[in-house]
C-alpha cells in the first residue's frame, strides 16, 4: 500500500515536502519546489536510487514517477 506523509526534519514538518512510503517503508520524496516560469514545480527522487529523480508539472505526476521508479529493481540488487 502506498502512503504519503509530510517530511519531518529535526522534529519540524517541512512545508510542501512529502515522503512516499510503500508498505510503511520510505521509498521516495516529492517536493513542491517552483524554480522559475517554464520549469516543472514538483521535484521527485527515489531514495534507493539517487539517479532516479526529476521534475514534474503536478503532484500526481511526481507521485507516479516515484512509484514507477521505486518498483524497478535497483542495479545494486543485480
Amino acid at each position: 500500500m502506498w502512503t504519503r506523509i509530510q517530511t519531518v526534519v529535526d522534529g519540524n514538518p517541512v512545508s510542501g515536502d512529502w515522503t512516499i512510503c510503500r508498505n510503511e517503508e520510505p521509498v521516495g520524496r516529492i517536493c513542491h519546489d517552483p524554480k522559475q516560469p517554464g520549469v516543472a514545480a514538483w521535484a521527485w527522487t527515489v531514495l534507493h536510487d539517487p539517479s532516479a529523480n526529476g521534475r514534474a508539472w503536478t503532484e500526481e505526476a511526481a507521485l507516479s514517477a516515484v512509484k514507477e521508479n521505486a518498483e524497478k529493481p535497483s542495479d545494486a540488487a543485480a
